[in-house]
């Protein structure tokens, strides 16, 4: 008996996605719970809404906040229907190439080319990958937010972001 799936090829019915996404969810609320102890605080001069705590309470806020429905439908009210099948055949592929390239550019990234070059690229490739290959979209998109991210991050909240490697290349 086949299973049934939407227009994407997902079981909508498959509770071992609502418990992937609810695992998360309670990692987040437990680092968000925990989050004082992980980052230091103490010796820094700017306001709350400046200093490194900031964009982890925002991440990890939306995290919970999105695992929410999966923690309903888990404990609160199961779908009668639903069974602990995995879509597709064997490793999420795409997903876990975007995980990657997230990874790379926004832990190493930032670190080399900058906040602006690592939302860039992460952008335009993820789209590229996921078959978003017009102009207007994997580089309109990806230009178009990552001005409003350094617009946000760096001159609205004036959260410092380390100089990139790369310029230091080029002299000060």
């Amino acid at each position: 008996m086949e299973e049934e799936r939407d227009k994407t090829g997902v079981n909508p019915n498959s509770r071992f996605h609502d418990l992937f996404t609810a695992v998360l969810g309670g990692f987040a609320a437990f680092l968000l719970a925990t989050i004082k102890m992980q980052i230091d605080t103490t010796a820094v001069p700017y306001p709350f809404y400046k200093g490194p705590i900031i964009f982890p309470l925002i991440v990890l806020s939306i995290m919970v906040v999105s695992s929410l429905p999966a923690f309903y439908r888990l404990l609160i009210k199961p779908n009668p229907d639903a069974s602990w099948y995995l879509d597709g055949k064997g490793a999420p592929k795409r997903p876990s190439v975007v995980l990657g390239l997230l990874i790379l550019f926004f832990i190493f990234g930032i670190t080399y080319i900058g906040v602006g070059g690592s939302c860039f690229l992460f952008l335009s490739l993820s789209l590229f990958y996921l078959k978003h290959r017009s102009i207007k979209t994997f580089i309109g998109f990806s230009i178009l937010y990552t001005v409003l991210i350094v617009i946000v991050f760096k001159y609205l909240l004036d959260i410092w972001f380390p100089e990139p490697w790369i310029l230091t290349l080029f002299g000060d």
